[in-house]
């Protein structure tokens, strides 16, 4: 897989992420007085949590391999990320985590602290000119978005 397809890959997990998002935040409005809303919120939230975490797994394996090049900027910029993300990833999944009341009660937080993230990702370690084209994850690396 190229560098590019490998961070068109990581953009369209973002898409589909922000997706879920919203549907799930569209649930919870509806859960707070909608009992059949909420069985279906409990639905959609275990599908945004594997869809997190297979993206977190696709993204940190795929960006860190792209990144490992020898140029000391790659190295400073894959320690960031790793430090970056998983301080941020345990973030979320707490957010992520406990009954349904709570996590209603944090479902827009959610949504705001991992739109914001991805975001950075994209301006970031996501930007074109931050991945070039030259370097490809190994072979049996995961695929994104697959």
């Amino acid at each position: 897989m190229t560098t590019e397809q490998t961070r068109l890959d990581l953009l369209a997990q973002h898409s589909r992420l922000r997706t879920h998002l919203k549907r799930c935040a569209r649930l919870a409005r509806l859960a707070s007085f909608d009992e059949p809303a909420g069985a279906e919120l409990d639905s959609a939230l275990e599908s945004l949590r594997a869809e997190l975490a297979a993206h977190n797994e696709a993204e940190t394996v795929a960006i860190g391999d792209l990144l490992r090049a020898p140029a000391p900027r790659n190295k400073l910029l894959r320690d960031r990320m790793f430090e970056e993300h998983v301080a941020e990833h345990a973030a979320f999944w707490e957010l992520l985590s406990g009954t349904r009341a709570e996590i209603l009660a944090r479902i827009d937080e959610l949504a705001d602290e991992l739109d914001a993230h991805m975001a950075a990702e994209e301006r970031t370690f996501l930007a074109p000119a931050t991945l070039r084209e030259g370097a490809s994850p190994p072979k049996g690396a995961p695929a994104a978005g697959g």
